[in-house]
């Protein structure tokens, strides 16, 4: 039911699933969060990880029978590492977009600091022809201290995709509370697993989706975890979530 448009659940290319059989019990708990697409989102990160798409989508192949037998649609994407040729790479064919027929490109920014000239960046991606979306930047500690660091790339368009962890805090209360308080102001349009592990950090959904429902409703979480997703993965725009809170009558 559920679409996941970040997932680190192709085996040994990077810190997520470290080999197959880890990456089947990934899977299996995926299909028990209701999730019935995925994307696998490998980290194209040249320091650490440094996976080019020829690779990936060999490995893609190789791996995508294992999902698919257990009812998943499946599609291959990245998470990139921010740097300041993005806009070359793109040209140069060194990215995957989320989706084969997708334009949207999921990016990382660094966890310490805010680096210069993200907007400028992600404008010369655009002309390119690539649209950013922004991975988990409730789990920035710098943007949790100031969102105004956040604001220009939210008026300039870029969505965000926020992790369903981080909605119930398991990652902490600062970034429960910053995940919430982007939802808020609308500049959330994705949320995901972002899952590596079976374990520390297992595929969830069901709960989170269940958090959005009863804060906003059900509109606004079929948006945030159906909706946008896919639309993500056919390269059309994602909508912004209606948030108005729900009201609820109690007593007769």
């Amino acid at each position: 039911m559920y679409t996941d448009l970040h997932g680190h659940y192709l085996p040994g290319v990077d810190d997520g699933a470290g080999d197959l059989a880890k990456s089947r019990e990934m899977l299996d708990q995926a299909r028990g969060e209701r999730a019935s697409v995925l994307c696998v989102t490998p980290h194209i990160w040249p320091d650490r990880f440094p996976n080019r798409p020829a690779e990936l989508r060999a490995r893609f192949e190789e791996w995508k029978g294992e999902a698919e037998a257990r009812g998943f649609q499946v599609h291959l994407g990245s998470e990139v590492y921010f740097r300041p040729d993005l806009p070359a790479a793109w040209v140069r064919g060194e990215l995957l977009p989320l989706g084969e027929r997708s334009r949207y490109l999921l990016v990382e920014l660094p966890l310490l600091l805010c680096p210069p000239g993200v907007a400028e960046t992600f404008y010369r991606l655009r002309l390119e022809g690539a649209e950013p979306l922004l991975a988990h930047p409730e789990r920035y500690p710098w943007a949790s201290r100031d969102l105004r660091r956040l604001e220009e790339l939210a008026e300039a368009g870029v969505p965000f995709q926020v992790t369903a962890a981080s909605l119930l805090g398991h990652f902490g209360a600062t970034i429960q509370k910053t995940a919430w308080t982007l939802l808020e102001r609308g500049w959330v349009h994705v949320v995901a697993s972002d899952a590596h592990s079976p374990t520390g950090r297992r595929p969830l959904l069901r709960e989170a989706v269940r958090a959005v429902s009863l804060k906003w409703g059900t509109e606004a979480a079929h948006l945030l975890f159906v909706k946008n997703p896919r639309a993500v993965l056919e390269g059309r725009a994602p909508q912004a979530p209606p948030v108005k809170p729900v009201r609820r009558r109690f007593g007769r």
